[in-house]
């Protein structure tokens, strides 16, 4: 696969996300394990417009790497500018891999914490994978 592509997948799973996070927020935050009964309704009600927020980063974040993506297939384009893309990548994703992955640990327990770990792991993966290949175009 190409960075291009990648980022392509990136934007779509993370447009999908700032929609069900914006939209559906105690939905998602059920699946996390954060329900409204198991403490103060006003915390439960402050987590849900974080939530919300969280989606609509998530939601700008995904139509930016789709703009990134779009753009990045261009001649024009340096090996470099596109290597700096990958890393960037490489080190948002693996922040969000570590985050996910000791909130699962020590307050999620769920299988959506597993779900969210595993998608940020492939994309890690992936663009480690392209980067050490060096497959730009």
């Amino acid at each position: 696969m190409k960075l291009s592509g990648l980022l392509r997948i990136n934007a779509i799973l993370y447009v999908i996300s700032g929609i069900a996070f914006g939209l559906y927020s105690p939905l998602v935050l059920a699946f996390f394990g954060i329900m409204e009964t198991e403490g103060s309704a006003v915390i439960y009600w402050y987590a849900v417009s974080f939530a919300r927020m969280f989606g609509a980063a998530l939601f700008g974040f995904g139509f930016f790497i789709w703009a990134a993506g779009e753009s990045i297939t261009s001649p024009l384009v340096s090996t470099e500018v596109k290597r700096k893309t990958g890393l960037a990548m490489i080190l948002g994703n693996l922040i969000a891999l570590v985050v996910a992955l000791t909130q699962q640990v020590s307050i999620w327990g769920t299988p959506a914490g597993w779900i969210m770990s595993a998608i940020f792991l492939a994309l890690l993966g992936g663009y480690a994978r392209i980067l050490i290949k060096r497959s730009w175009d």
